[in-house]
């Protein structure tokens, strides 16, 4: 088991903080819609920059259990932004699964709905009106009951103001689309889904010719700022460098390892000028809160990918991935751009690597 340090390394620290900074950003404006994330009883919400929402199961940790709950029952609510958006209820066990037999706590089972099993029969969805249905005949009850024996459960405590904030983050409060809080308004009241901003990346820079020489002389050059990072990874043979522009190269060496994963320096560096090198400092993603100085150029699992002109973290949050971010840059040309970006801050009610989308972008 990793200790409460540990884990917090392992997360690229200037996402720390990004759970506060989103939650804060209230209702964007028409020209630019900031990722919401937050955290309400056992539930969590995370709408992305074009207003597409993701509500999703995941229990509390702080919170005391008096009933066993079963950590491989999971459930998202998914709905697209604008007027029509679609909504569709996903669930998902590690084990055969049957939604008729879903219930609210107290009530009838709602057999009558035409759920989707997939091929494994582990997972099934519901989408349009009859998904609708669903979420208005449990959203008040204090549980859902998946039908099993014993007194397994799935907690539905901060699902309605989930639901409210995914009303206020696409606007529909007032209108006749919103799940919680529908008014007279018509559903074309609804903002239609936001553009994704446009991210271009640059031509390819000509090959290396001393690769090799110029990650060992980035090394030599810049040994103090390895110190300074406290890195504990010796050269491996996965130091590597990659060409950028026609003067630059990015090299990326060896820093830390921890339990479960490793991390990176990254410099951006002359060509022929290793001592010059720099550490390179990436832009945060939306709504996240400036890098931690003493974590600038270091990255989790990250790697550069010259024929995409993709730099990218993997940053897990413990070892099976039920909380993380993942963040992709692309280089232009000249700099590097947020690409895309996805984050969830509390572990569970996911499968590894599953974690909500908040910031999207297209070429």
């Amino acid at each position: 088991m990793q200790s409460t340090a540990d884990q917090m390394k392992m997360v690229s620290p200037r996402l720390a903080a990004i759970a506060l900074v989103a939650a804060c950003s209230g209702t964007a404006t028409a020209q630019t819609v900031r990722p919401v994330y937050r955290e309400i009883g056992d539930w969590l919400i995370a709408c992305d920059n074009t207003r597409g929402c993701l509500a999703r199961h995941a229990p509390d940790p702080a919170q005391e259990r008096a009933e066993v709950e079963p950590e491989n029952i999971g459930m998202d609510i998914v709905r697209q932004a604008g007027p029509n958006g679609a909504i569709t209820v996903r669930a998902w066990a590690d084990r055969p699964l049957d939604p008729a037999r879903f219930h609210a706590s107290g009530a009838a089972p709602l057999s009558r709905l035409p759920w989707r099993p997939g091929d494994d029969g582990e997972n099934a969805t519901l989408s349009g009106d009859p998904a609708r249905r669903f979420i208005r005949a449990i959203v008040d009850a204090p549980r859902l009951m998946p039908g099993s024996t014993g007194t397994a459960h799935l907690s539905l405590r901060g699902l309605a103001a989930v639901l409210l904030t995914m009303d206020e983050a696409q606007g529909r409060i007032g209108n006749a689309s919103a799940l919680m809080r529908p008014g007279p308004a018509p559903a074309s009241a609804t903002p239609p889904p936001a553009p994704r901003p446009i991210v271009r990346t640059g031509p390819p820079a000509p090959p290396l010719r001393n690769q090799k020489a110029l990650v060992a002389a980035v090394r030599k050059f810049h040994s103090g700022i390895f110190a300074g990072h406290e890195c504990d990874r010796e050269p491996d043979g996965e130091d590597a460098a990659y060409p950028l522009t026609t003067s630059d190269a990015i090299v990326v060496l060896g820093c830390s390892r921890y339990a479960y994963q490793t991390s990176v320096l990254v410099f951006r560096t002359p060509r022929d000028r290793p001592s010059a090198a720099m550490l390179l400092k990436l832009p945060d993603p939306p709504a996240a809160p400036p890098a931690d100085d003493d974590s600038v150029g270091e990255y989790i699992e990250g790697a550069y990918d010259p024929d995409s002109r993709i730099f990218s973290e993997f940053s897990k949050g413990r070892g099976i991935a039920d909380c993380g971010s993942a963040t992709e840059w692309a280089f232009d040309g000249r700099v590097f751009r947020v690409s895309a970006f996805r984050w969830q801050a509390r572990c569970g009610g996911t499968m590894p690597g599953d974690w909500p989308v908040l910031y999207r972008t297209r070429r």
